[in-house]
């Protein structure tokens, strides 16, 4: 149809559609009069034209594509801010299946951390499983996993078996603890959601969870998690056995170290450098060092390492320093040891 236009040859009256294609795509104008004569356009100027056309027009799609992380980055807060007080609150969810679909949407979404308090004692092989794949896909995101158990999983292969995996595992490994001292079941992901146990509606079913977005209430559930993990022990899966270790370093009730000297044990068990305990607890290196010294003669220590074997064995280790009570020494203010 094209060849017969640019030859200047009568269009047949069928064709009138072909003839308002190529108009459309720009390779044939219909002049205005008798007969609206159709006049077959250059190819190659009207190819040009459209591809600079199109160029310009994905060009300008690209620029807006390009704004778009900016846009979002400049929203999320004013956004998040809205959330956090006109909107959050805390949901209530007693179907098992909705709770874990929840727990999967949110953790599986995770981007930075992941805080767990397991206080429920071993869990069955289903359950390490299930959340196996999990949680290996957050932790190869980047994402920091850190899980707190009672001192009971110890003495439980499953529970262990796991923890030796995911704590050895190339790449990024998930941190463990273990405490002697009962706590609360609580789930917090990005320090924007947690999940925490039922305490609030009655005759409800044991797989019942609260879904908290407020979000000073999550900060308060993730600083009661901080809190416990700083008293607990690593743990890296190994096999504790039935009996329980009994402490021969501290008599009964005798707590014989200071607030800061508790401060700077953990701090040194947790791999922290004597300049970060000094930072944190506002004193100098040399204050630390001191320190250091000190209880080493208060626990007949010969190394750092023999000071840290038995700082676990004793009854020092246990004192609650998050108590808003907690003084500057268990010997002077009667400090209580958890119980």
């Amino acid at each position: 149809m094209f060849g017969l236009i640019a030859a200047g040859e009568p269009v047949p009256d069928a064709d009138t559609e072909t003839v308002r294609e190529l108009a459309a795509l720009g390779f044939v104008v219909v002049e205005d009069g008798p007969g609206n004569r159709p006049v077959a356009l250059n190819p190659e100027t009207v190819a040009r034209r459209r591809m600079e056309s199109m160029l310009r027009e994905a060009a300008e799609r690209v620029a807006r594509l390009s704004a778009l992380p900016g846009m979002m980055d400049q929203l999320a807060g004013p956004y998040a801010r809205g959330q956090w007080t006109a909107s959050a609150g805390s949901e209530y969810i007693d179907d098992a299946a909705v709770v874990n679909a929840r727990l999967d949407d949110v953790v599986g979404a995770a981007e930075r951390e992941i805080l767990a308090a397991q206080p429920g004692g071993p869990r069955t092989e289903a359950q390490l499983e299930r959340s196996l794949a999990r949680d290996t896909a957050a932790l190869d995101r980047g994402v920091v996993k850190r899980t707190l158990y009672r001192a009971t999983v110890r003495d439980t292969q499953v529970t262990a078996r796991y923890a030796r995996h995911m704590s050895t595992r190339a790449g990024r490994q998930a941190e463990f603890r273990t405490l002697e001292d009962p706590f609360e079941r609580a789930i917090i992901v990005d320090r924007r959601v947690a999940f925490i146990s039922n305490h609030l509606v009655e005759e409800a079913p044991a797989h019942s969870a609260w879904q908290i977005t407020d979000q000073a209430m999550v900060a308060y559930i993730a600083a009661e998690f901080e809190a416990k993990w700083r008293r607990a022990d690593p743990w890296h899966g190994e096999i504790r056995g039935r009996t329980q270790a009994v402490d021969t370093i501290v008599g009964p009730g005798q707590v014989r170290t200071t607030r800061r000297q508790r401060e700077i044990m953990r701090d040194m068990v947790d791999g922290h450098s004597q300049q970060a305990t000094a930072s944190r607890l506002g004193v100098s290196v040399r204050t630390v060092s001191d320190d250091i010294n000190a209880l080493r003669d208060l626990f007949d220590a010969r190394s750092r390492e023999q000071l840290a074997f038995k700082w676990a064995s004793s009854l020092d280790r246990l004192v609650d320093d998050s108590a808003p009570d907690a003084g500057t020494s268990g010997a002077e203010n009667g400090a209580g040891v958890a119980a």
